[in-house]
């Protein structure tokens, strides 16, 4: 499924190459967006390309760590859009309006800024960055988050966020939607399946793993946790209570924290448990594919990867995440996973539910 993927974007993105450099932005927000566009971005260094990568952050950190062997590879930093949907109740609607419109402005400092270089690539390829694209250079946008879920109090203004977006989209050569075609066997559905779409150059390919070609193993890790790096103030509560949960499991659990700033490793023998702040590629691939039951968020990438191989799981969606709570509902409903929220759970219970 991976192979069939990267064979649809390569037959998306014009081949008539002059200089074989691509400029890849990606978005730092979440993790996730980092590990399924190295796909990508490896498919076109096998070829020969030298690729510039525009990210900040975790994610920066992350890809610089996983190509840094690769000489024909520059990384620029570049600050990322703020992180959406943070805090609750008013701070959360307040944060909400105010990243809204440091969104806009920072929009704008990423088309000056890649404007500069843009006419050194043969194309562009943009994983959720609106505004890097170029007028003079085949660009393409990699999103399922074609339409948005609001909040509930802010429904009401769906139509119009998603018009903005509209616009945004337009300007790429075109859209590149990690899903598929057929609504009945979509995963993201309403985000991915828009009225805006008829007006743009869009295509649906396969789910998007980096989880490819997994070999036949021997599946000794019962519970592999798996907690990306985006909301701060939900983060640590949110790792000591699935710690404590862990506790009560019997046999192995692993967990991966994905804390690119730091190598820990924390053993828990008297638990069966071991904590890793940061993995390697390999290792990454190595845990998934060993691993009986994944605990996760429920964000999309993790979705695609956990489809892609057949993977049980429990999904905690984050809270005031709007995406990941109605990628959650739905998924769960179709019985794809088991979901829950964070505030209150007991572990064990929704594993006898798979």
């Amino acid at each position: 499924m991976y192979q069939e993927s990267i064979k649809n974007i390569s037959k998306i993105i014009w081949n008539d190459f002059k200089y074989n450099r691509a400029l890849f932005a990606i978005s730092s927000l979440w993790l996730w967006h980092a590990t399924r566009t190295l796909a990508v971005i490896d498919y076109y260094t096998e070829l020969g390309f030298s690729i510039t990568i525009i990210s900040y952050g975790n994610a920066l950190s992350f890809l610089k760590k996983e190509l840094q062997e690769n000489t024909n590879i520059t990384f620029i930093e570049l600050e990322d859009y703020p992180a959406i949907e943070r805090w609750t109740w008013v701070k959360f609607y307040w944060y909400l309006v105010t990243d809204l419109l440091a969104i806009d402005i920072l929009i704008w400092k990423e088309y000056k800024f890649v404007k500069n270089m843009w006419d050194n690539f043969d194309f562009i390829f943009s994983d959720w960055k609106y505004w890097v694209y170029s007028k003079n250079v085949p660009s393409f946008l990699l999103t399922h988050q074609i339409a948005f879920i609001l909040p509930k109090k802010l429904v009401v203004f769906s139509d119009i966020i998603n018009y903005f977006n509209y616009r945004y989209f337009k300007k790429f050569s075109a859209i590149i939607i990690p899903d598929y075609k057929d609504k009945k066997k979509s995963l993201a559905w309403k985000l991915s399946h828009t009225k805006f779409l008829k007006d743009l150059n869009h295509h649906y390919i396969w789910p998007l793993t980096s989880y490819s070609n997994l070999k036949e193993v021997t599946q000794d890790i019962d519970y592999y946790f798996i907690i990306s790096w985006y909301l701060q103030e939900h983060k640590q509560s949110f790792i000591n209570k699935l710690i404590d949960e862990a506790k009560k499991l019997d046999w192995k659990k692993v967990f991966v924290l994905w804390d690119t700033s730091k190598n820990d490793v924390i053993e828990m023998p008297e638990y069966d448990i071991i904590i890793y702040s940061n993995v390697s590629s390999n290792q990454r691939l190595d845990f998934f594919n060993r691993a009986k039951i994944i605990i996760s968020r429920a964000g999309y990438t993790t979705i695609m990867d956990l489809v892609a191989n057949n993977k049980k799981a429990v999904l905690f969606p984050t809270k005031n995440q709007t995406e990941q709570e109605y990628l959650a509902d739905y998924l769960g409903e179709k019985g794809f996973f088991v979901n829950w929220w964070e505030n209150d759970f007991d572990l064990k219970k929704l594993i006898s539910k798979i």
